[in-house]
């Protein structure tokens, strides 16, 4: 090959080499322009690493809610059947709890909405459906954690289960829109443990799942004003606050979420009134974990609805998280984020909702806080019978603390439940 045929080659090799070079240089700019304007591209950061559970708060794009229609069939006998066809099915967005936690509030916001359909359109307030009528039917499916025994029996009454569900909602309403978003809150929900899977089991559109936690003793204090009147015989009504704190202190000695070595309230209060040290809690813990204490409440031999095991917010959440959370079904709020215009908005997104202009709403909403006009705006809607009677009493600060130090080691689970931004959260 002569000299100038090698130069030549030489030459050309070269030059597609710059051309190469140049090519990568261009992609690997223009890539990552495109990381930095995408929106689905998350940066890592301890706001979004999971827990050690699997949760983490969901983040945008949210996975888009599923409307679609839903078809089911009951074997009646051997030679009938019944087919039963929901042209929506619902509800996308399921509020769990937890009980005075602005649950109702949140509610009425969000059915100012003209894409957000809740049982208010339908005369409903809270529906109970899943723990009052559905619990008892099917929990005898259910044979273990994350398992239904599923059968033809079981098929036929989950699919009027279904039809039974519509029944909170103005369906009219909900498939005359076809981006509706519906939605119901019971905040009883989060206090059973079986209601996770029989929730998946009837609801195979997979709605999404939302809690909005209060620090424990204020829920407590605030769910003892709404059942006690207190109009009259203020004073005693505190007294019997006091014993039912104790009341449910011995029922938790009992059930082994305490040790029988805890100070009794009435022996906490004589020691603050002698000295002001509490650098020792007056509560004695058994060796507990998280998985060891939700198994104790889901066991548990007393009232299961009392006014402080429902604060006791990470053993009960547990399997709602093992259920939800690895899919980003699942979204726990706290209170306080109720009333920030910007954390509403960022629910009602993760609930599907697309028109979130919410302002021209909000601000009448957050002066009416107290729900005295909302109330009587929907009064006939709702039949709420949970008003505070609008007595305002503080809680003593003896007990409050006293209640402070035993929730401590439960609201450290947390942590390890939701994530590092839950630490160090009501103390």
């Amino acid at each position: 090959m002569s000299n100038f045929g090698v130069t030549t080659i030489v030459c050309i090799l070269t030059i597609v080499s710059i051309l190469v070079t140049l090519s990568l240089s261009f992609l690997s700019l223009f890539s990552g322009e495109i990381a930095n304007n995408d929106t689905t591209a998350k940066s890592p950061s301890l706001h979004l690493q999971r827990s050690n559970y699997g949760y983490h708060r969901p983040q945008p794009p949210y996975a888009a809610i599923q409307h679609t229609s839903h078809t089911c069939v009951v074997h009646r006998n051997t030679s009938s059947e019944r087919v039963i066809h929901l042209p929506t099915a619902v509800p996308h967005l399921i509020l769990i709890g937890a009980q005075k936690s602005a649950t109702s509030e949140f509610q009425v916001l969000a059915d100012k909405y003209i894409n957000v359909i809740t049982p208010l359109s339908a005369g409903r307030f809270e529906p109970h459906f899943f723990d009052f009528k559905v619990q008892g039917r099917l929990k005898k499916y259910v044979v273990r954690e994350g398992n239904v025994m599923e059968s033809e029996k079981f098929d036929d009454e989950v699919c009027l289960f279904r039809e039974k569900y519509t029944e909170f909602f103005n369906m009219s309403q909900v498939n005359n829109n076809t981006m509706s978003v519906v939605m119901e809150k019971t905040p009883s929900y989060m206090l059973h443990h079986n209601l996770p899977f029989i929730i998946d089991a009837l609801c195979p559109w997979e709605p999404k799942i939302l809690t909005i936690l209060r620090d424990p003793v204020d829920r407590a204090w605030s769910h003892f004003r709404m059942v006690i009147p207190w109009k009259k015989w203020v004073n005693k009504n505190i007294s019997l606050f006091e014993t039912m704190v104790k009341g449910e202190i011995d029922s938790f000695i009992l059930n082994g979420l305490l040790d029988n070595a805890t100070t009794s309230l009435d022996d906490f209060k004589a020691s603050l009134a002698s000295t002001s040290d509490v650098s020792t809690s007056p509560f004695v813990f058994p060796n507990l974990t998280l998985e060891k204490s939700s198994q104790i409440i889901q066991n548990y031999k007393g009232d299961k609805k009392g006014f402080l095991i429902r604060g006791l917010y990470a053993p009960i959440l547990l399997p709602w998280v093992k259920q939800f959370a690895a899919h980003d079904r699942l979204m726990v709020m706290k209170f306080k984020e109720v009333w920030n215009a910007s954390n509403v908005d960022e629910v009602l997104r993760f609930a599907g909702v697309e028109d979130t202009s919410i302002d021209e709403h909000y601000d009448d909403f957050i002066r009416n806080r107290q729900g005295k006009i909302i109330r009587k705006a929907n009064k006939n809607a709702t039949g709420d019978r949970h008003a505070n009677k609008g007595v305002q009493v503080p809680l003593d600060p003896t007990i409050r603390l006293y209640l402070k130090l035993f929730y401590q080691p439960f609201n450290r689970f947390l942590a390890q439940l939701l994530g590092e931004e839950w630490e160090g959260w009501g103390e």
